[in-house]
């Protein structure tokens, strides 16, 4: 079996289309899982997933991006506090956000946390977040952190939303509260509507070029007149208005 064959299989298995993902990126993923598990030959993996639920969650969490810390890439989420919140909060009676690709909770609460620090009351905004691994979202629920998630918290704010236990930081339920998650695909499923911020962030560089233009179709759609969305450090759209887009800062841009 060669490895056209064994992803296109593979994908109606999982139910995520991997063709739509760097080819490169999902064969190296690939090949290190089935290394790690003393397999050589698709034909065999493919039987495993066939047999062993364990085995496709584990496949499932390779694929997907699970990697994720509290205020990842600090000055983004200082411009965000500083700038997006107060004009959103300004325009909007109750602010609608959306994390989109979530993984452990760790960037939704972070919007959770400034806008408690904003001092804003919890009836003014909605957080969504969303992703397509079940068994990350049941992470993000519990919200329990380890001490490398939370490196780029302020210690005062590590002291007033998280008590540390045995192994862990857990976080204050108050913020808990405050998110709502949801299992979605974003290649598949519905987006919601007239939403004032949305944070793809890190998912781009995963996906083919003609996949992430068709993403950021979906997402400016999604958006309120301007709205706001946030991506990733390494990632920028070449063409903004292409996409209905302007940019405003790094990594931001608003919807014209």
């Amino acid at each position: 079996m060669n490895f056209q064959e064994f992803i296109t299989k593979v994908s109606n298995k999982i139910n995520i289309d991997l063709t739509s993902y760097k080819e490169k990126r999902v064969k190296r993923r690939s090949n290190n899982l089935m290394s790690k598990h003393g397999i050589n030959d698709y034909q065999i993996c493919l039987e495993k997933l066939n047999n062993s639920r364990e085995f496709q969650r584990e496949f499932l969490e390779y694929m997907t991006i699970n990697t994720s810390e509290f205020f990842r890439n600090p000055d983004n989420f200082k411009y965000l506090k500083e700038n997006i919140m107060p004009q959103l909060l300004k325009k909007k009676s109750k602010v609608k956000i959306w994390s989109a690709a979530a993984s452990n909770g760790c960037e939704a609460y972070t919007l959770a946390i400034i806008l408690n620090e904003l001092q804003v009351n919890p009836n003014r905004y909605q957080i969504k977040a969303t992703d397509i691994d079940p068994s990350i979202l049941e992470e993000a629920r519990e919200a329990k952190y380890k001490k490398n998630s939370i490196k780029k918290v302020a210690p005062q704010l590590v002291n007033k939303y998280f008590t540390k236990k045995k192994d862990h930081y857990q976080l204050d339920s108050k913020i808990m509260n405050q998110v709502e998650f949801d299992k979605l695909n974003l290649l598949t499923d519905k987006y919601d509507f007239n939403l004032d911020l949305i944070l793809c962030r890190n998912v781009f560089i995963y996906f083919t070029k003609e996949i992430k233009e068709e993403l950021t179709t979906k997402l400016s759609n999604s958006l309120t007149k301007d709205g706001i969305l946030f991506l990733g450090n390494t990632e920028y759209l070449l063409q903004p208005e292409k996409f209905g887009l302007e940019k405003v800062y790094t990594s931001f841009y608003k919807k014209i």
